[in-house]
């Protein structure tokens, strides 16, 4: 079944990606510094990768987890899209759009070890 503490650690993960968000609206800081919207993109590439380990409990293939990444990941890019949080010219908005799901990219291929390695642990028989 689902795994609680991972997706525990999703919501302290949201929490803090959504304070951070909101702080950063509230003082220009994503145009202030450009690259401020980096690191707030692997955040939440490991906030979906957390939520993805918790739902997939110990049920999982890696296909299940790379599938559940893309949707959000794309899912929230066409968000951004539709209600119009994008930025400026139509190339630029190509580049930064491959940029932010190299990032949630990045985010969630994180999560992925860290989970092989803990919960996901392949068992080695000794055959």
């Amino acid at each position: 079944g689902m795994n609680l503490r991972w997706l525990l650690a999703a919501l302290v993960s949201a929490a803090i990606l959504a304070a951070l968000h909101v702080w950063a609206i509230m003082n220009f800081i994503y145009w202030k510094f450009r690259w401020f919207d980096t690191p707030m993109h692997i955040l939440s590439g490991a906030t979906i990768g957390l939520i993805a380990v918790g739902v997939l409990g110990n049920r999982w293939q890696p296909w299940h987890y790379l599938l559940f990444i893309a949707v959000a990941a794309f899912g929230w890019e066409y968000f951004e899209y539709v209600f119009n949080i994008t930025n400026v010219t139509a190339t630029y908005y190509v580049w930064d759009t491959t940029h932010d799901v190299l990032n949630d990219v990045i985010g969630a291929i994180a999560v992925y070890f860290l989970a092989r390695h803990t919960v996901w642990k392949p068992v080695i028989s000794h055959g």
